[in-house]
């Protein structure tokens, strides 16, 4: 993978650009930048390109390291292709569902026949429903074109009001998305429904009570049950293979196994990146899809960053984490016929209130994913391999840490036991599954700090929270207050508008983009 590069090695010349991580983004904009001549170096801490989006091999069974799928396919085929990759990339749809008291939803239907199949299970909540869908039906149409309008709106509003030549009717429109973007959906919901389960179904698409703004909302429902949520033939990973052979082809140089060790900077300028073998790299440009709060918080001399953006990174939260485990069972020993969909989110019990209990799984939604069928290839013949997750804070596992990738004693049977009772909680649904079971693996928020290089676990980006969120700046935070330094990745943009991977290839092209135009 990784290729010497002549113009490199010969003398201290500078760099077109230094990007750190070799994930969806970090590849998608070196692709990018090779492809017109620059010089490009790629610091990836991992042992192999994609980062998250890879995958791991255990007893003859390959498992996702993080994305299981992604929305927009059309999309992300458009920026593989500006990335270089022209050959065509099959996608298979996934369909979810959701399991709980009172509850069986295929959540993955269009949004007409989800209302209606609703109705029927509601029908004191007829007016609410059709109201409900009415709503978002309207944000979709309002924001038609997601490339004119999301993530950056704010910045698009504010250049069509410095015109001459403003557009009113876009200005009207702009803003309000931008209302949108700071009403609370639980506010929504609370005048249109008054069944819990049903306003938490609507809310959050599952379990939970709503939090998130009815713009993301509305972003959320199109991409269940319109867009869909897809997965390719040759797997995410294939993908990240495929974009890496790019770079290397066009005389890239991806240093695997090679952390980025400081962003270096000259008259507060981005200069460079001091890799962590001590190698200084002296560049015009630098990317960093490392999550944001590290790329500010750590990379960065702190007296470089303006004050008030320090203390908003530090202050606005990441999502959480998540407790994972990967099971490859013998397919004969275990009922799959209750799995409807690719993904069944159960939950057994839905009480209120009390402390967090690590161990409770059956007052928590549970994914169940049968991976198998979006990788035959990767699973042993007459075997299957499942996924079961659940959201997990970081806390209860912050004092097993003692460094990175260090633990304290007791830690492996820590984590194996809330496995087995996360599995025990599925055994509800997939009879003879803990019976079935030839390899298990778990991952923790600790995983996915230090494998995943994730901060405190985190597996989504920016918090979800629209009382939280809106503090940050604008939508895109690709360009930064640092000249020439660039963000890219999935917390390069503070709401997921297109999911995970998506977001990235678009955030890694732009930085591309805006590299090339000087």
């Amino acid at each position: 993978m990784c290729s010497a590069i002549k113009w490199f090695n010969d003398s201290p010349v500078i760099l077109d650009a230094v990007v750190i991580g070799a994930g969806m983004g970090g590849l998608a904009c070196a692709s990018r930048l090779v492809r017109e001549g620059l010089r490009v170096v790629v610091l990836e801490k991992c042992p192999h390109v994609g980062g998250t989006s890879y995958i791991f091999r255990r007893k003859g069974h390959a498992f996702p390291m993080g994305p299981l799928a992604f929305s927009f396919p059309q999309k992300v085929e458009t920026l593989l292709a500006e990335a270089g990759l022209t050959k065509e990339t099959e996608f298979r749809r996934n369909h979810f569902e959701l399991l709980a008291p009172g509850l069986d939803v295929l959540t993955s239907r269009p949004l007409k026949a989800l209302g209606e199949d609703l109705v029927g299970s509601f029908p004191a909540e007829k007016n609410g429903i059709e109201a409900f869908f009415c709503e978002i039906e309207g944000i979709i149409c309002l924001t038609e074109n997601i490339e004119e309008w999301h993530p950056d709106f704010l910045t698009g509003a504010r250049k069509i009001a410095a015109r001459k030549d403003r557009d009113a009717d876009l200005l009207g429109r702009l803003e309000r998305i931008r209302r949108l973007s700071e009403t609370h959906s639980k506010n929504v919901l609370e005048g249109l429904v008054s069944d819990g389960r049903l306003k938490n179904l609507l809310g959050s698409l599952g379990t939970d009570e709503p939090e998130m703004s009815m713009l993301n909302l509305a972003f959320m429902w199109n991409v269940m049950s319109e867009v869909g949520i897809w997965s390719p033939a040759c797997g995410i990973h294939g993908l990240a293979d495929a974009l890496a052979e790019v770079v290397t082809a066009r005389g890239g140089d991806i240093r695997l196994s090679t952390p980025a060790a400081g962003i270096l900077t000259k008259e507060g300028r981005a200069s460079g990146v001091t890799a962590g073998d001590g190698e200084v790299l002296r560049s015009r440009w630098v990317v960093s899809t490392a999550d944001y709060k590290t790329t500010f918080l750590d990379l960065l001399p702190s007296g470089d960053v303006p004050p008030q953006h320090f203390d908003l990174v530090r202050k606005v939260p990441y999502t959480g984490s998540e407790l994972c485990v990967y099971l490859g069972v013998d397919e004969g020993r275990v009922d799959l016929t209750r799995m409807r969909a690719d993904h069944l989110f159960y939950r057994r019990d839905v009480r209120a209130g009390g402390p967090f209990d690590p161990g409770d799984f059956a007052n928590r939604e549970v994914e169940i994913c049968l991976w198998a069928k979006d990788a035959p290839d990767l699973v042993p013949e007459g075997r299957a391999s499942i996924l079961l997750r659940a959201s997990f804070p970081y806390d209860p596992f912050a004092a097993w840490r003692t460094g990175e990738k260090l633990r304290r004693d007791g830690y492996r049977e820590f984590k194996t036991r809330l496995a087995r009772g996360l599995v025990k909680t599925a055994d509800h649904v997939l009879p003879g599954l803990s019976s079935s079971i030839e390899v298990m693996e778990v991952a923790t928020p600790l995983t996915y700090q230090d494998w995943g290089h994730r901060r405190l676990g985190s597996i989504a980006g920016w918090t979800w929270s629209v009382d939280e969120a809106g503090e940050l700046p604008g939508k895109l935070l690709v360009e930064t207050p640092i000249p020439n330094l660039l963000t890219a990745g999935i917390y390069a943009a503070t709401e997921l508008f297109l999911g995970g991977v998506p977001t990235a290839l678009h955030t890694g092209t732009l930085a591309a983009r805006l590299i090339l135009e000087g």
